[in-house]
């Protein structure tokens, strides 16, 4: 009789974001493989359609966890409590992992410690597992006991996955040894791979800062004190901000405040239709994984600058496909805008640069090799 594999994935996160694009796309890419592939995730994440179709296909089964059963107050505690002292209810996805018993469980987190409870259950249990970290905060160092249950969680691990190699070069600090068992991995993008897109034929300049308006991580706040410098102000150039998340009301009154004019926040925007009307890329971040929009930009024919925090400036060449910032510091932020202002008439130039370099170091389908990587563990395992 046949032997089909099972696999599992879960992710630590409630909400959508880049985060899972590397998950659901593999998902795509291992349904006609010879394996039976369920989904455990949080009920409030609201999964894509390329994956609610796959359920109603009956090519894969999605689980959800219920509600929270902590209260209000308890859960609005953990929002501030160190990690230690946090309270957690029990992790109802242990008696369905049990049950399912997979060949291989694939724990994905938003940042490299979410997930240290679900891979010590793995390991108590015998449940061979791996885990894919995008992003990696060097402002939030992990205490003793979180850093003893990242050692023996990784440890333990078939294979960890890291989306840049500065997140697991900063991981392994964390730690203190080597991660002799990882990878970096790419995260798939929202453009064609082969996209080709005219640079736009505009008299102002506009740079597009894409991402979730969260100033902790993202630092929109680094880049609006940059621009309300009265240069900026005076020079030909729109800011134009796409994306959403709990500081947009905190964007718009920051904008008020330095009495900033040449700038415009956008509702959701297809990907595509921001590269349109964008001559490059601003990002201010204070910590990052790899951002997708970089990668997206550069394949878009578009230059960067980027602050020189996590994985950005690993696909970035300095003064030739882009312009990276010493920190997410406003006097950084201005250097590096200054150094691009002064060649904007070659922005066009860098950006054909930035593509011809980024198809070096980028998979055309991300998503096939990391389902690649993963099916030979599978097979791996007799």
């Amino acid at each position: 009789m046949k032997n089909t594999k099972k696999i599992l994935f879960t992710t630590e996160n409630v909400s959508w974001g880049g985060s899972e694009l590397l998950w659901t796309k593999t998902i795509l890419e291992m349904v006609n493989q010879d394996c039976i592939i369920s989904i455990y995730v949080n009920q409030k994440l609201h999964l894509p359609d390329w994956i609610t179709i796959l359920e109603s296909e009956k090519q894969i089964s999605i689980y959800r966890t219920p509600v929270s059963e902590l209260s209000k107050l308890k859960r609005t505690l953990n929002k501030i409590l160190p990690y230690k002292f946090r309270m957690i209810q029990k992790d109802k996805r242990e008696e369905f992992i049990l049950a399912f018993s997979p060949d291989l469980l694939v724990i994905n987190q938003g940042f490299n410690f979410n997930g240290v409870d679900l891979m010590a259950f793995a390991h108590q249990s015998r449940i061979n597992y791996v885990t894919i970290s995008h992003a990696v905060n060097e402002g939030m160092w992990p205490d003793l006991n979180l850093r003893n249950k990242m050692f023996e969680g990784y440890s333990y691990s078939q294979k960890n996955y890291f989306v840049s190699q500065d997140n697991l070069e900063v991981t392994e600090a964390q730690l203190g040894f080597r991660l002799l068992n990882s990878e970096v991995v790419r995260n798939p993008f929202n453009v064609p791979f082969s996209i080709d897109l005219m640079f736009p034929q505009q008299d102002i300049y506009h740079l597009a800062c894409v991402g979730r308006y969260n100033f902790y991580a993202k630092g929109q706040d680094v880049l609006l004190r940059v621009l309300a410098q009265e240069k900026w102000k005076q020079r030909n150039l729109i800011v134009n901000f796409y994306g959403e998340g709990n500081d947009i009301d905190n964007l718009k009154d920051l904008i008020q405040l330095y009495q900033i004019k040449k700038v415009i926040v956008h509702p959701h925007t297809k990907t595509v239709d921001i590269w349109k009307n964008n001559h490059g890329l601003l990002l201010s971040s204070r910590f990052e994984g790899l951002p997708l929009v970089i990668v997206e930009s550069m394949l878009c024919k578009r230059m960067v600058i980027v602050t020189n925090v996590s994985g950005n400036q690993e696909l970035v060449i300095d003064n030739e496909t882009g312009f990276i910032a010493a920190a997410p510091r406003p006097e950084y932020v201005d250097e590096a805008m200054d150094r691009a202002w002064q060649v904007r008439e070659n922005w066009q130039h860098i950006g054909e640069k930035a593509r011809q370099e980024i198809i070096k170091s980028l998979p055309e389908n991300p998503a096939l090799v990391f389902a690649d990587s993963l099916i030979a563990i599978l097979n791996s395992k007799n």
